[in-house]
């Protein structure tokens, strides 16, 4: 495809057709997901609301028997009242096939007059226990109908005296539960606990068939009748001969049944079919619309890019006297086609600018020849005198070398008697701060030995003290020793008193007696006081003596200490004033380090000065030889340079401007 127009058409019906074509798929498939949950939710409901209403029939026949049960008949014990009762009932209700009365022994009979006994009858344990009872549906033997026993107990006074059930027909369930119509050929059943089937559109199948023994069920719908033998509720898809169901289920309220709606999935979407129909009709038609459009589209477009096709044509060409381009439109194509225009005009006018340009070119071409050969003359003079420069600066530089190493030399002789200084005033600032520490530890020497002073005067004024007290002792004790020798003479006396007195005074004696021997114990008490006591005056005027003596040891002490703490201070005045003139010296020296330090700086700069001009002389040189060389490619070039001008305005006269 040369055209654009053809281009621009296929590519935008592209577009279309994948456009449209993914908007129907999605559209079917969101339509195919709701239709398919329309249909399962109302499948669903139709389970739910029926099984509900099939419960709540039972329960008002459940309710009515119930009622029957607790009436005075019933419960008065009368079996032919009892008889006559419920036969007026089932006249009365003609779904009720048959009710009947059960003692408590099983023992029934019914209103036709029949009896028996139901003790082995499913509802009897239960109803018996007080229950009310929904048997499974069963052949009727009167009717042969199907029908369901509602069991309820009789109670009088607060017991069970029998039970009351009926045999209800379930053809109103049939009724029900058939005439539910989904779709074409969708319907309703129920299932029983065991999986039989009580409800369904084939009657032959209707409590005889078992959903468990289905040879053509398939694993889906055998769980899903474990579902709904459990009495639970839901929706499952499934397949059954060759066809594939939605079937929603739901437990009948009351009951241990269950009801089932399936419907064929192709009947539930069939809708699809007409929406699928009628999304490519409507495709089909916005595509033959569309392209007609498009096509219209494209040629307006591709017609002014024509146009522009033959003035790029002619400026390929050669012409620029074009002026106008046919091109009446306010969008990017006119925008397009003034530019074109716009260009045109530029180029005309850079042709003629370069045709005047040329001819000046040509012109400045040979004076640049000329002055390309005086610059590569005066290259090379100055290319000479850089040599001699040259040799100059290395000359110099190795002055510079042998300069740089005497001053480096002594440089380091000054820097190595300055670091003897330095660790001389380390050592004298070391020995002040000793000498410090020394006058410090001496004035804590003086004050200590000031305090030891004082405290030993104390100690002598203490023990002087205790001298004068044990004195005070000796005489109380000398006072006691006198106090016991009376008591003992009184002691004496009054025994001999009391044996003058004979037996009357025996007891005194006795009592004098211990008052003798306590007297005789204070006694020696008191001389063994005194002893000790002497001891002590003795000791004490030792420690008196002693403590005098310690008194002028201490007083000569600190004189001592004091004297060292003067030599102390002497000693730190003169380290301190060393120090100082040490740290002058140090300093000056510091400062002769720094001078040499600089001294050896400016050679060395000196010398890296004169092997850079060196440096920069060679290269001087060698960039005035290759100016030299330049200066003749010049003039090389500026020949080549008219030449090419002269070319350049004849290509220039090929243009028709």
């Amino acid at each position: 495809m040369k055209s654009l127009r053809a281009k621009l058409s296929v590519i935008v019906i592209a577009l279309f057709v994948v456009s449209l074509s993914v908007l129907a798929g999605l559209n079917y498939w969101q339509s195919q997901k709701m239709l398919t949950q329309d249909v399962e939710n109302e499948i669903a409901l139709i389970a739910q609301t029926n099984g509900e209403a099939v419960g709540m029939w039972l329960a008002e026949h459940k309710t009515e028997l119930e009622t029957i049960s607790r009436s005075p008949v019933m419960t008065s014990g009368n079996r032919e009242a009892m008889v006559s009762y419920i036969a007026s009932e089932i006249k009365n209700n003609k779904l009720y096939e048959n009710i009947f009365w059960t003692d408590v022994k099983g023992n029934y009979i019914d209103t036709r007059g029949l009896a028996g006994n139901s003790v082995n009858r499913p509802y009897f344990a239960s109803a018996i226990a007080g229950n009310t009872f929904i048997t499974d549906p069963i052949v009727s033997p009167g009717s042969g109908k199907l029908v369901v026993v509602i069991a309820t107990p009789i109670k009088a006074e607060g017991r069970i005296i029998g039970i009351l059930a009926g045999a209800i027909n379930i053809e109103e369930v049939e009724k029900r539960v058939l005439g539910i119509k989904v779709a074409q050929t969708g319907y309703a059943y129920v299932l029983r606990t065991d999986g039989t089937i009580i409800v369904h559109p084939n009657k032959e199948l209707m409590n005889k068939a078992n959903v468990n023994n289905d040879p053509n069920a398939t694993p889906a719908l055998k769980a899903a009748a474990e579902k709904m033998l459990k009495g639970e509720k839901g929706i499952a898809d499934y397949q059954y001969m060759g066809v594939e169901k939605y079937l929603a289920y739901a437990p009948v309220t009351g009951t241990s049944w269950s009801i089932g709606v399936t419907v064929p999935t192709s009947e539930a979407r069939a809708q699809l079919k007409t929406f699928a129909w009628t999304s490519l009709i409507t495709i089909g038609a916005v595509l033959i619309l569309a392209s007609i459009v498009i096509v219209v589209v494209a040629a307006r477009i591709a017609k002014p890019l024509q146009t522009l096709e033959g003035v790029a044509g002619r400026i390929a060409g050669g012409d620029l006297s074009i002026t106008s381009i046919n091109v009446n439109s306010e969008d990017e194509l006119g925008r397009l086609a003034r530019a074109f225009e716009t260009m045109v005009g530029n180029l005309r006018n850079l042709v003629r600018e370069i045709d005047t340009s040329s001819e000046l070119v040509a012109a400045s071409a040979e004076e640049l020849t000329a002055s390309a050969d005086q610059s590569s003359q005066a290259a090379n003079q100055v290319a000479s005198s850089i040599v001699d420069v040259s040799k100059g600066m290395e000359e110099q530089s190795a002055v510079a070398n042998d300069t740089s190493a005497v001053v480096q030399q002594m440089s380091a002789s000054i820097q190595q008697i300055a670091a003897n200084i330095n660790e001389v005033a380390a050592q004298s600032a070391q020995a002040s701060a000793k000498a410090n520490e020394g006058n410090k530890s001496v004035d804590k020497a003086v004050s200590q030995m000031a305090n030891i002073e004082q405290t030993v005067i104390s100690s002598a004024g203490v023990v002087a003290n205790l001298g004068e007290r044990s004195k005070e002792i000796g005489q109380i004790v000398d006072t006691i020793s006198g106090i016991a020798g009376q008591t003992n003479l009184l002691a004496l006396n009054a025994a001999i008193e009391a044996a003058r007195a004979g037996e009357q005074g025996r007891g005194f004696a006795v009592v004098a007696e211990e008052v003798r021997k306590l007297a005789e114990q204070s006694q020696e008490a008191a001389k063994k006081i005194a002893v000790l006591i002497s001891e002590i005056q003795g000791d004490t005027n030792k420690a008196v003596i002693a403590m005098d003596e310690g008194t002028r040891e201490v007083k000569l002490g600190a004189d001592v200490v004091n004297a060292s703490g003067q030599a102390f201070l002497e000693i730190t005045t003169l380290i301190t004033q060393v120090s100082g003139q040490i740290s002058e010296i140090s300093s000056a020296i510091e400062q002769m380090a720094i001078g040499s330090q600089q001294i050896v700086g400016s050679v060395k700069r000196i010398d890296d000065l004169s092997k850079n001009v060196s440096g920069e002389a060679q290269t001087v040189s060698a960039a005035t030889e290759e100016q030299s060389a330049s200066m003749e490619e010049i003039a090389s070039s500026s020949q080549v340079l008219a030449k090419l001008a002269m070319d350049l305005r004849e290509a220039v006269n090929k243009f028709e401007v």
